[in-house]
C-alpha cells in the first residue's frame, strides 16, 4: 500500500505514491514550493485520520498555518513542532566559552524532536528547513551520523518521512528525491531517485495556485 503525496498528478507519476516507512527529500531553490509540497503531504493524511507532524526549523507555526490556508490546504489536524528561536533569544546573552554552539544546542533540540515523535506517534512527518540540522554538528562526519540516526528513529516509529532541504549532497541516504524548479519558463517537478519502485521519468510542468500544487496532464 502506497502513501499518497496529496498532490494531484504526482501519485500517478510515482505509480501510487510514496512507499511507507521510507525517507524522501524535496529539493529546490528558495521559492520553488518545498514547504507547500510538504503541507500537501501532511494534509493528505487527514481523510484517513492519520496522525501527521510538521517539524519546523525555519518558519513559525503561525506563518505555516497562514501559508497553508493561502493555498487551500486544511492542516487543522496536523501537529506542529515549532523549533524556531523565540524573540527573547535575540536579547539573551549567548555564551559558548567552553562548548561550541552545536554542542550546547544539539541535545535539547534532538530530545524535543524525539519526545514529540514518541508522544504523537505520527504516520507522516515533514521536516521544513532541514538545512538547519547542519548547525547542530561540528563537522561533516558528525552531521551525517546525526542525520542517519534521525532517519532511523523516525522510520522505526512507523513514519514516512519527508524533508525539505536546499543541500542534497549531504543527504545521500534518502530513498527518494523530488526536484522542484522555478525559472523564466515556469515551475517544474522531476523525480531523480525513487528506491524500490519504478516511476515516470522526465521533467513535468507544475503550478501553484490558490488550490495548491497541480501537475497538469499527468493523470493518465
Amino acid at each position: 500500500m502506497r502513501v499518497s503525496t496529496g498532490i494531484q498528478g504526482l501519485d500517478q507519476i510515482l505509480h501510487g505514491g510514496f512507499l511507507p516507512g521510507r525517507v524522501y527529500l524535496v529539493h529546490g531553490q528558495p521559492g520553488a514550493g518545498k514547504t507547500t509540497f510538504g503541507l500537501h503531504f501532511l494534509a493528505a493524511g487527514t481523510p484517513a485520520r492519520e496522525k501527521s507532524l510538521l517539524i519546523s526549523l525555519g518558519q513559525t507555526e503561525a506563518n505555516i498555518r497562514t501559508d497553508a490556508s493561502s493555498v487551500g490546504l486544511n492542516i487543522d489536524g496536523v501537529s506542529i513542532l515549532d523549533l524556531t528561536p523565540a524573540a527573547e533569544t535575540f536579547s539573551e546573552s549567548q555564551s559558548y566559552d567552553i562548548f561550541s554552539p552545536a554542542e550546547v544546542e544539539r541535545e535539547p533540540l534532538t530530545q524535543e524532536i524525539a519526545k514529540t515523535i514518541q508522544q504523537k506517534d505520527p504516520k507522516r512527518i515533514f521536516v521544513d528547513g532541514f538545512d538547519h540540522f547542519r548547525r547542530l554538528a561540528n563537522d561533516a562526519f558528525q552531521h551525517q551520523r546525526l542525520v542517519q540516526s534521525f532517519f532511523r528513529f523516525a522510520t522505526q516509529h512507523g513514519a514516512t518521512l519527508l524533508i525539505a532541504c536546499d543541500d542534497r549532497e549531504s543527504l545521500r541516504d534518502v530513498d527518494g528525491v523530488i526536484e522542484l524548479a522555478f525559472g523564466p519558463e515556469g515551475r517544474s517537478i522531476s523525480i531523480t531517485k525513487f528506491r524500490g519502485s519504478d516511476f515516470r521519468p522526465g521533467v513535468h510542468p507544475m503550478r501553484i495556485s490558490g488550490q495548491g500544487i497541480q501537475i497538469p496532464g499527468s493523470a493518465a
